[in-house]
């Protein structure tokens, strides 16, 4: 049985959200402002996080990010607000999908199912706080709900990196792990890490992949 945390201060929103959820079989939470939700968060696994942006005590952004830097979890965001800017700050620090007060309920509930049964098919893929998702067994690369379309060797690379999150890794060594005895140019390794970031900044503006001067590369937790 899935379990869901909300996040909501007003009180209406959060006895008609308690009696859908689980009228459609999900266990609940809540939490009233921001700095309970975090408690919550730190003390229990969710499959889901539906957190409202107007929070007391912590905002839903300040919210977000502390939740992006312990894990992936699915985060969808509810406000009244309609700004475009608000929803780019959002899926931009982690946030995997936005719905507007007053939403219709089988939207909602079919947007918690779709991210819940995602986030799934990937348990024990590794995730690191910039909501990158890297499957190995099928080659499926995600930022957030946003999947990359990465060539083989774009793949290999983020890949390698993300296995190794915290470790700096030598364009030698990514190339020896991509490629085998490989004798051709390094640069190979800057040319494809140049393209895997312009395909991330798509999606995000926070930096996955680091670059260490004088070293290589690496992924940080």
């Amino acid at each position: 049985m899935y379990k869901i945390l909300v996040c909501e201060d007003e009180e209406n929103i959060v006895s008609f959200l308690e009696a859908e959820l689980r009228f459609e079989g999900f266990l609940v939470d809540v939490a009233g402002d921001g700095e309970k939700a975090i408690e919550l968060f730190k003390e229990n696994e969710y499959d889901l996080i539906l957190l409202d942006i107007m929070l007391p005590k912590k905002n839903g952004l300040e919210c977000l990010r502390e939740v992006r830097k312990i894990g992936g979890v699915p985060v969808i965001i509810l406000t009244a607000r309609k700004d475009v800017y608000d929803k780019v700050a959002f899926l931009n620090s982690g946030a995997d999908d936005y719905i507007t007060k007053p939403f219709e309920t089988l939207e909602l509930i079919a947007r918690i199912k779709r991210n819940i049964e995602r986030v799934s098919g990937m348990r024990g893929v590794k995730v690191n706080h910039t909501g990158l998702r890297v499957d190995s067994e099928n080659y499926r690369v995600f930022i957030g709900e946003a999947e990359l379309s990465l060539t083989k060797t774009e793949f290999e690379i983020l890949n390698y990196l993300n296995t190794n999150q915290d470790k700096v890794k030598t364009r030698d060594e990514i190339l020896n792990a991509v490629f085998g005895d490989f004798y051709g140019e390094s640069n190979v390794v800057d040319v494809n890490v140049k393209n895997i970031r312009a395909k991330i900044l798509k999606y995000t503006n926070q930096e996955v992949i680091t670059t260490v001067r004088g070293k290589g590369y690496v992924i940080r937790v």
